[in-house]
């Protein structure tokens, strides 16, 4: 089901229209699952022009140009396109018709990597040059870094593209359109484990709750879901001699580049190396204190998405179990325990995905920064860290997250309060809190972030 993407949609449409001296081209790259394929043919649906879809597959570069013909044929309706042997060919041709044409490539990489009389993009530049702005081309792909690397400027393709989408999994907003009428507290905890990939939120019935849901959609092994993840989404992730064990420490928390480096057996340079091409993959992210920025001991690494990370908390590392026990008694066994926890830090990492929300509506024209704070305490040999503080002219304000099953009370809020401010911060200036379940108070002094605020605010 094709939703949440209308941006993309009028933005791929304004340049397939736009008026241009040459061909024009756009790039789409994002993760496996996330949407690419689904986007695309939303807009072929929609286009009143011919739209050329072809998925490339790791193959010879002549299996996979006697593919693109046979598709440019099918859309044509022109048999004699299935006999042209060459790239130069087939667009010369489509040419002759003049008529206007949307050439979608999908998985180009694969077409990339298996053309061996040089460097394709170089073929594709010339071909851009060449056709009228009748001609518009989609290159799309998963392998992130590669992708990426065709928009740089030392590349054939760089300065071709009239629009360039990294197409990322749905926030918790976006995502929260699957959930039906969960309450917000629900809705965080979907969130929190089934993350933004479509594929997998298509999947869900929200209504037959949490657990049926992670038994039956995640830790099914015969099912769609657990093998698109294990087999498609975490495919890239394989090609990284160390990634699984990077991904299995990282788990429900953080480390620095020395833990890695332990953890993994590698020396701290070879482990940079890995984490580096990780987060070009966009697989994990690089965290540190907003007010700490350059001090690479206070930077740590975590898992950028819920729901691999999820899997690299509970199933990946115990996963022979899941058979032997079945999806109930692992859920129980594996699970249980520690999801509430999990779900509690899945929720600190909502709360700057709302205030960036509410920043793109102008309604926090005051935040400057968002992120995490370290304080150090030498008298007292003790140190710690906010997750979640809002950087402002003023000052900071640090969030204090809180997912209970309740309301949270104002007894809670004056004890942390108290914890924070005997730290005795000078430029700590105001303190708030988001709660899961709202307040069973109101106050002007705090700031006040409800589960229902969450969802209540203004898709854009």
């Amino acid at each position: 089901m094709f939703r949440n993407r209308e941006d993309e949609v009028k933005r791929i449409e304004e340049v397939i229209n736009m008026k241009n001296r040459n061909a024009k081209a756009i790039l789409l790259y994002g993760r496996r699952r996330v949407g690419k394929t689904a986007l695309l043919e939303e807009i072929k649906k929609r286009s009143k022009i011919t739209f050329i879809y072809f998925s490339a597959t790791e193959s010879k570069f002549e299996f996979i140009l006697s593919r693109l013909s046979a598709a440019i044929a099918e859309e044509t309706g022109e048999d004699f396109f299935r006999g042209i042997k060459d790239i130069h060919g087939l667009l010369a041709t489509l040419k002759l018709t003049k008529k206007r044409y949307v050439i979608a490539i999908d998985e180009y990489q694969y077409m990339k990597d298996a053309f061996k009389d040089g460097n394709l993009d170089s073929v594709f530049q010339a071909e851009i040059q060449q056709l009228s702005d009748d001609f518009t081309f989609i290159f799309s792909g998963s392998y992130i870094s590669e992708m990426k690397k065709m928009a740089m400027a030392d590349e054939p393709l760089y300065g071709r593209f009239q629009l360039v989408i990294n197409l990322k999994p749905f926030d918790y907003l976006d995502a929260g359109t699957f959930y039906g009428e969960l309450t917000p507290y629900e809705k965080i905890s979907f969130y929190s484990i089934f993350g933004g990939y479509p594929f997998v939120l298509d999947y869900l019935d929200p209504e037959k709750g949490l657990i049926w849901n992670i038994e039956h959609i995640l830790l099914d092994t015969k099912g769609y879901v657990y093998n698109s993840i294990r087999y498609a989404l975490l495919k890239e992730i394989f090609k990284i001699d160390t990634a699984e064990a990077i991904l299995l420490k990282l788990g429900n928390g953080k480390s620095r580049n020395s833990e890695l480096a332990a953890a993994t057996s590698s020396s701290a340079a070879s482990i940079s190396i890995e984490i580096k091409r990780l987060i070009e993959m966009e697989i994990i992210s690089r965290t540190f204190p907003i007010n700490r920025k350059n001090e690479e001991k206070k930077t740590f690494y975590e898992i950028s998405d819920n729901l691999i990370r999820f899997f690299y908390t509970y199933i990946l590392p115990n996963e022979n179990e899941i058979d032997l026990r079945g999806q109930a008694a692992f859920y129980r066994r594996f699970i249980e325990p520690s999801i509430k926890d999990f779900i509690a830090r899945r929720f600190e990492k909502m709360i700057p995905e709302y205030l960036q929300r509410l920043i793109r509506l102008g309604e926090a024209e005051e935040i400057i920064d968002i992120g995490t704070y370290w304080y150090d305490i030498p008298k007292e040999k003790r140190n710690g860290e906010f997750d979640c503080v809002i950087k402002m002219e003023s000052g900071y304000c640090v969030i204090e997250c809180k997912y209970l099953k309740d309301k949270m009370s104002y007894d809670i809020a004056i004890e942390e309060e108290r914890k924070i401010r005997e730290i005795n911060l000078p430029d700590v200036k105001r303190i708030g809190f988001a709660s899961a379940n709202g307040f069973s108070f109101t106050s002007k002094d705090y700031w006040l972030i409800s589960g229902e605020d969450l969802y209540k605010i203004h898709r854009i």
